[in-house]
């Protein structure tokens, strides 16, 4: 288990050739986008995130949205995980994709949710994310399971950018019908 990045000012960011994943890269993706990543001073007393790495959100403004969870994937060098979210190292070998699904389930989130504490803001307790047991399948059932999310997920996507180009295509007939 690491934590994100610590003892840094403001001076430290936005250059440098290390990187930091972001909160909202956590947030809001189950799988981390390695696009999505800022810049920070590469400093070695810092835990580097690497592939299989899971990733969880310390607060948020409400309960049901703290302690959400993104699976890093990628393979590059002095890669950091920011100061709001804290990271978990597998000890045993787990499919990325399976798992990033597994832990934005309605079931895992609402453990999750359970653990909140706080009035304003809410937190979550590092050591009882730990403490939470989940059920996996075998690891070759993990990766059926994993693609098979995967291909759909890519299947919505195609579906979302279809849309997006159809009410585009509206949108200039509309404009072009009241000239």
């Amino acid at each position: 288990m690491a934590t994100g990045l610590s003892g840094k000012t403001k001076n430290d960011f936005g250059h440098g050739d290390g990187r930091y994943i972001t909160y909202m890269n956590v947030f809001s993706n189950p799988i981390s986008d390695i696009n999505e990543i800022e810049k920070i001073e590469i400093d070695s007393s810092q835990n580097e995130v690497i592939a299989g790495d899971v990733l969880f959100t310390v607060s948020s403004e409400t309960a049901p949205e703290v302690g959400m969870s993104s699976v890093w994937t990628g393979n590059q060098k002095n890669v950091y995980l920011n100061s709001f979210c804290f990271g978990y190292r597998p000890k045993i070998k787990l499919d990325n994709c399976f798992l990033a699904n597994l832990l934005r389930t309605q079931s895992f989130r609402k453990q999750m949710t359970l653990l909140a504490q706080g009035i304003s803001r809410y937190n979550i307790s590092k050591n009882k994310v730990m403490n939470l047991t989940i059920s996996l399948p075998k690891y070759d059932e993990q990766v059926v399971i994993g693609v098979y999310f995967k291909n759909l997920d890519s299947l919505i996507n195609q579906h979302n950018e279809q849309i997006t180009k159809l009410g585009n295509l509206k949108k200039a007939f509309l404009a072009k019908m009241f000239i």
